[in-house]
């Protein structure tokens, strides 16, 4: 019999397949905005439904009986493997033919050996942590996918050399959110592989939408270093398909109550590789800087809701038993690093949506280090990270999206009286970059969970060593980058520009929710995270007094930007600037070399030749791989020993 939770999963799953199927035949943009809607409309009902039913329930497994799921899944398998296949050939690309080739032989091993024989039933499991994932992916990339409709029609008019493929867009869109719905609800690691391979599938063909030389670069770049993992996860389960197949270590919650964690070592470290590729740990992070070029619906659904999110999901899910190896520490170590090297890295960025890749990639790195601890504190502190990096990340994303169609940049140092220029814009700006570092918002309580986490590890005060100076790093750029939108120099040169709707809605939507999250940061710890991760809840972080004076700043940062955002005027205010007594004529321009009047105008430090990329990124790559081969054969060593 059915359940209304069995029900509501099937939906979340095959949802955005019809809203896809449609989409590839619906060529007006009124017809795809009315699908793409109403799809956006029924999963975020349905995400909501089932996290209100479901929760509070503890574990459960859901079972249904579908004898042909396993072949079809081998087959979606197959097939993306010939895609990738047939693409490499394509554009002469021999390493990623190279690594599909072995993908596909792994997954032709595993199906026709009969190891890995997974019955009839396919099974779903439901828990905090999997309908907090249905969430952020049915709320927020819904959102995402509704912002698109309008940041779609604008990119189409701006870039005129590129083809309009805008219905075979959303369908990739789609297909990744139903991907995305499979991976955090399927509770057994065959099934969790499937979905994993759409997503591979789905991020290399919108990195490559353009189809520019750049993009076709970056996207294969992706589809190898994600190919992998991939490669990482498919021989994990040959390995536990194998190591004891009584146990059916291949079912989520056998592995996770298997008795004899050292005998598995091996397959944690290959777990763990694919979680590293596909949460764009370094060495592996240029596939997800170089994912830019891709149109920003991509950029944002990636970093919030998509590919990334399913990478540091497994390794937080696995959590329980990196906790009992060395091949936990060694994990933690890659993420602790990558946060402090990508958030030197981010200080040299100026383009904001690079700037943006650089802060996820080390914040993702702070969730690794703590799955890697895996201690219940730091399992709390890694889902903390995960929420909040989801919604103002996200928001940060379609702001700069939309900022760069309306001002026609993406740069920061372009960003001068923004206020003036798209106040809503601004504001939203504003919160999103509030909700990654300042006090009471969410990112920063989370880091405070994470010190709590650091303490009790294994070499604790390395990882809050690291945790205080990557922070002091992040501070530089996100006060940079938001010192620049309160900027008003000048009066703005162009014409305010209205929003498209969709765009202004998600903003809006994504923004509140932003502030929401952080807000109730206390009853989602307490009701939510805490059930899960197994932690008692300590009497610090939730002191009366601590919550009290957390809401009242926020109350105060929110009516503040309020009435900054109400006092901005249309035609902005001429602040004439100090210039030593350099002579200024009326429009503000100053006296210079040679007699010539300039443009005063100000700049932020980058510091690209200490923390730039040339100077820092391949040294970083060469450490963190020397981390991940000692992680490996730590991973040997607890098997032989």
């Amino acid at each position: 019999m059915y359940t209304p939770e069995l029900l509501t999963i099937f939906l979340l799953l095959l949802v955005p397949l019809a809203a896809a199927v449609l989409l590839a035949v619906c060529r007006p943009h009124i017809l795809r905005s009315i699908v793409v809607t109403a799809a956006a409309v029924v999963l975020i009902g349905a995400s909501i439904f089932l996290a209100v039913t479901a929760w509070g329930t503890g574990i459960s497994v859901t079972t249904a009986s579908i004898p042909w799921i396993w072949t079809l899944l081998f087959i979606v398998e197959l097939i993306i493997a010939a895609i990738i296949v047939g693409l490499s050939i394509k554009y002469k690309k021999p390493l990623a033919l190279i690594l599909a080739l072995i993908q596909a032989g792994l997954l032709i091993f595993l199906e026709v050996s009969g190891i890995a024989s997974a019955g009839s039933e396919i099974t779903f499991t439901l828990n905090n942590l999997s309908l907090i994932m249905v969430l952020i992916i049915g709320i927020i990339g819904s959102l995402i996918c509704v912002y698109a409709l309008g940041y779609m029609k604008d990119y189409a008019a701006h870039n005129t050399n590129i083809k309009d493929r805008r219905c075979y867009f959303f369908v990739i869109l789609f297909l990744f959110l139903s991907a995305m719905f499979g991976i955090v609800l399927s509770a057994n690691l065959l099934m969790i592989l499937a979905f994993w391979e759409v997503t591979t599938l789905c991020s290399f063909l919108l990195i490559g939408y353009s189809r520019t030389n750049e993009a076709v670069t970056n996207s294969f770049r992706a589809v190898w270093m994600n190919l992998i993992g991939g490669i990482a996860f498919t021989g994990a389960l040959i390995y536990l398909a194998l190591a004891d197949p009584a146990a059916d270590l291949l079912f989520l919650p056998n592995l996770l109550s298997y008795g004899n964690v050292a005998a598995i070592t091996i397959p944690l470290a290959l777990l763990a590789l694919a979680g590293l590729t596909k949460a764009a740990q370094l060495p592996f992070s240029t596939w997800l800087t170089g994912a830019m070029v891709a149109p920003t619906p991509v950029s944002a659904l990636l970093h919030s809701s998509t590919m990334v999110k399913a990478g540091v999901f497994l390794l937080i899910i696995l959590a329980p038993l990196f906790h009992q190896t060395w091949v936990g520490i060694a994990l933690a170590f890659v993420g602790a690093f990558t946060f402090l090297a990508t958030s030197a890295l981010a200080i040299a960025q100026s383009n904001a949506k690079r700037v943006l890749a650089y802060s996820t990639i080390a914040n993702l790195g702070l969730i690794v280090a703590c799955a890697g601890i895996g201690t219940p504190e730091a399992i709390t502190a890694a889902i903390l990270l995960t929420i909040f990096h989801a919604v103002a990340k996200c928001l940060l994303f379609l702001c700069v999206g939309a900022v760069e169609h309306k001002i026609g940049s993406r740069d920061i140092e372009d960003m001068d009286a923004l206020l003036v220029r798209q106040p809503l814009l601004a504001t939203m700006m504003v919160v999103g970059i509030a909700g990654m570092y300042l006090a009471p918002f969410g990112m920063l309580i989370a880091k405070w969970a994470t010190v709590e986490a650091f303490l009790s590890a294994p070499l604790g005060f390395i990882f809050i060593a690291v945790l205080a100076f990557g922070s002091a790093l992040t501070v530089f750029y996100w006060t940079k980058w938001l010192g620049k939108l309160f900027m008003r120099m000048a009066k703005p040169k162009e014409e305010r520009q209205r929003l498209n709707f969709s765009e202004g809605f998600s903003v809006s939507v994504i923004g509140i929710l932003t502030i929401i999250a952080s807000a109730g940061f206390p009853l989602i710890t307490k009701y939510v995270i805490a059930p899960f991760s197994g932690e008692a809840i300590g009497s610090g972080l939730f002191a009366i007094d601590t919550i009290a004076l957390c809401g009242l700043m926020l109350i105060i940062l929110l009516l503040l930007l309020a009435a900054a955002a109400a006092g901005v005027k249309s035609d902005g205010r001429i602040v004439p600037p100090y210039l030593n007594g350099r002579t200024v004529n009326s429009e503000g321009m100053f006296l210079g070399s040679l007699g010539v009047y300039k443009e005063p105008k100000t700049s932020n430090y980058y510091l690209d030749e200490y923390v730039g990329e040339k100077k820092l990124l391949k040294p970083s790559q060469i450490i963190a791989l020397i981390i991940i081969i000692s992680m490996f054969v730590l991973g040997i060593l607890g098997v032989l020993l």
